[in-house]
């Protein structure tokens, strides 16, 4: 019965997380197209100016009486990418509640392991909660950081030396080789990064929970111990150590420097 109980939850929580992840895909990508469209029409109003304006917005205007409505294009152009980005985060937000509800209870009765919450509200304000951990780690990492680059420029500056030494570029004039700099600071770590997503199937611009979720798949599908008739060894200690790379120091260091900027 406890199995017939774990694989319910455990088969409801993927297809439910299946679902919800192909909202999220659809929502990215229509607020991605929707952004670009708009930095378009922006960059198009700011050079073309009022030229643009009476050239295109108003014949459009017109035009809609009879035929397409250009107005409620531009409009839903405009206010697309702030919907789609509070869609993506409420779906995220829902997909870890969810998720982590149905495979907790599907790992009691497959596993033997403890619930943490009773209701899926719990999971909903732990999500929060960590949300909110993570920015405030993000945002005192970032400081960090910005003060120890600070400081390394600082010192290389006044001292017109290699500060990484002659394999990494050097500083020219009173100034400095940035890309030696940064090729120096980063020590293959970008490469490091983006093959350990790679590794989870998640975009290099993933933020924690969706890298944590994505682990907790790839555990569940090639842990060892559910897959007694594979070797699935090899792939679980993969999976286990681009998770362990995929720290949240790792993280806010690599949004710092290499993070799509908004």
């Amino acid at each position: 019965m406890n199995k017939l109980y774990g694989n319910f939850f455990k088969y409801v929580g993927t297809a439910i997380d299946y679902v919800l992840e192909f909202f999220i895909t659809v929502f990215s990508m229509l607020t991605e197209l929707f952004r670009s469209f708009r930095s378009l029409l922006l960059s198009l109003l700011f050079f073309g100016g009022c030229l643009f304006f009476f050239i295109f917005l108003i014949p459009m205007s017109f035009s809609s009486r009879g035929g397409t409505n250009w107005g409620g294009i531009l409009l839903l152009i405009l206010i697309f990418p702030v919907i789609g980005s509070f869609a993506v985060s409420r779906l995220k937000y829902l997909q870890y509640m969810v998720t982590e509800f149905f495979y907790e209870r599907a790992d009691y009765y497959l596993l033997g392991k403890d619930i943490t919450y009773e209701t899926m509200g719990d999971y909903g304000r732990r999500y929060q909660r960590k949300i909110e951990e993570e920015r405030r780690r993000q945002e005192e990492a970032r400081a960090r950081m910005e003060e120890e680059l600070f400081r390394q420029r600082f010192e290389a500056f006044f001292n017109q030396a290699n500060y990484y030494g002659s394999d990494y570029g050097s500083y020219n004039q009173g100034g400095y080789n940035q890309g030696g700099y940064q090729g120096a600071y980063d020590g293959g770590f970008k490469e490091k990064y983006e093959a350990a997503t790679r590794r989870l199937g998640v975009d290099v611009n993933a933020d924690k929970y969706e890298i944590r979720l994505a682990y907790k798949k790839l555990a569940k599908k090639y842990h060892p111990d559910l897959n007694p008739d594979k070797d699935t060894t090899q792939i679980f200690q993969e999976i286990n150590a681009a998770n362990d790379f995929l720290n949240d120091e790792n993280i806010a260091r690599y949004k710092s420097m290499y993070g799509k900027k908004q």
